[in-house]
């Protein structure tokens, strides 16, 4: 290490020394963590029918449970963000990681509705814990080289849990009944805790900033932990550091602008994303094609995601985060509003799915890259956290909309190009989006 890194404050040495495997190795499990959310979402769709014949449950009762898990997710974000910024990221990824468990076990062993709605109320809050900290600790551990990549490729586990979950429930509901769902979901939760308490340690950028007692030595350990050279001293610590974190932070000038481009953005996205992936199955069957053939074009969609999101991840190497994601979610909206226009045959819409998905996950990807670079470091927990709390909103909206435009007699073609509407119009508005580096001299002067 040069004289000219030892200079710099801890965090600012991990931007410019090169990564160790050690590094690369918490990006892995950060990503293990978002796949987590993604299974969570797959898994009471996997669980419906069982759960429906058991229970008798009607459709208008499974209009509230299907949702559930989005409103846990939402307070578990919007809640659990700040405090991670305040206590500590790993902290509040070890306490999301047992809500999660717990959730997922009790949800499998409820004997009625009413416990399975609040089990996935409560699995929800531990997946919304993990989405805030899950990409704010995987970006804490890289350099300024692969930063905006290892974000994408995090944020793209969640494509991978859905595509991972399929493949794997539908052999064992073959086996067992609807609650395998919740118990493997359980497991695996509960198997990321050791993984994370002994190979992820707190973030340096939180110990150098809040500096609880013994942030120096801790510090040291971890560098030494990751193969570097220790540094001698934590920096200078900023006055502005010291403030308590809140959603309101959020909105103080310089970075009130960020947040709110950020926040319509995703919402814009998500509620595109969720109108896609639940209203497709439904209407290509009712278009004629077999459930299984529905199932199919659900599963290439989501393999394009996978694509997408570690093509996104990728290409953010060579390019930077902010243009990418205006091109994706471009394609995402042009895909989704196009769609019914090759359900004539079966491979081209197998191959229109695939590259909408490839998009339009790459884009959900993609946004974690954005926050990486828009929030200031001590606020992206906070800021990761409010803008996915508020954008799974419309994740509930975009399944909603479609319902009532459906009923009121409008066409799946008129139906596909007003929801396209949210990553277009998503697209749009991130051309405006300033990274951190443009506003924080406003920032700290304020």
């Amino acid at each position: 290490m040069s004289k000219e890194q030892q200079a710099l404050a801890p965090a600012e040495m991990l931007d410019e020394l090169p990564m160790r495997p050690r590094q690369w190795l918490i990006v892995v499990l950060c990503l293990g963590i978002l796949a987590l959310d993604g299974y969570d979402v797959l898994s009471i769709s996997f669980a419906t029918p069982g759960m429906t014949a058991e229970w008798g449950l009607s459709k208008a009762a499974l209009g509230v449970i299907l949702p559930l898990e989005l409103l846990g997710i939402a307070f578990g974000s919007i809640g659990l963000g700040p405090l991670a910024d305040n206590d500590g990221r790993r902290r509040i990824t070890l306490a999301s990681l047992v809500v999660v468990t717990v959730g997922m076990l009790v949800a499998g062993l409820a004997p009625n509705v009413f416990i399975l709605g609040a089990a996935r109320v409560l699995t929800g809050v531990g997946v919304g814990g993990m989405l805030a900290t899950a990409t704010v600790t995987a970006s804490g551990f890289c350099n300024a080289k692969n930063r905006a990549m290892a974000v994408v490729l995090v944020a793209g586990g969640y494509s991978l849990g859905i595509y991972l979950g399929a493949t794997f429930l539908s052999p064992l509901l073959q086996a067992f009944d609807w609650r395998i769902t919740f118990y493997l979901g359980a497991a695996m939760s509960a198997l990321f805790f050791p993984l994370v308490y002994f190979f992820v340690p707190e973030t340096v950028s939180f110990l150098s900033e809040r500096r609880p007692e013994g942030a120096l030595q801790e510090v040291q350990r971890i560098f030494r932990t990751l193969g570097h050279e220790e540094p001698a001293s934590l920096g200078e610590k900023r006055a502005v550091h010291t403030e308590v974190i809140s959603p309101l932070s959020l909105f103080k000038p310089g970075i009130a602008f960020v947040s709110t481009i950020l926040i319509l953005a995703y919402f814009g996205n998500i509620a595109t994303y969720y109108y896609f992936v639940k209203w497709l199955p439904a209407l290509t069957t009712e278009i004629g094609y077999t459930e299984s053939q529905s199932a199919e074009i659900l599963g290439m969609i989501s393999l394009g995601g996978v694509v997408g999101s570690i093509g996104v991840s990728l290409a953010s190497r060579a390019m930077s985060i902010k243009p990418l994601m205006i091109v994706v979610l471009l394609l995402s909206g042009l895909g989704v509003a196009s769609f019914p226009l090759f359900t004539g045959s079966f491979a081209e819409m197998s191959v229109v799915g695939f590259g909408t998905g490839l998009c339009i996950f790459g884009a959900i990807s993609g946004f974690f890259g954005l926050w990486a670079i828009s929030f200031p470091p001590r606020l992206l927990g906070a800021g990761s956290g409010l803008v996915l709390g508020i954008g799974r909103g419309g994740a509930v909206l975009g399944p909603f909309i479609p319902g009532l435009l459906f009923t009121a007699g409008y066409s799946f073609q008129t139906v596909a190009i007003i929801m396209s509407l949210g990553s277009l119009i998503a697209g749009v508005i991130v051309i405006f989006l300033p990274r951190w580096s443009e506003v924080k001299e406003d920032l700290v002067a304020a």
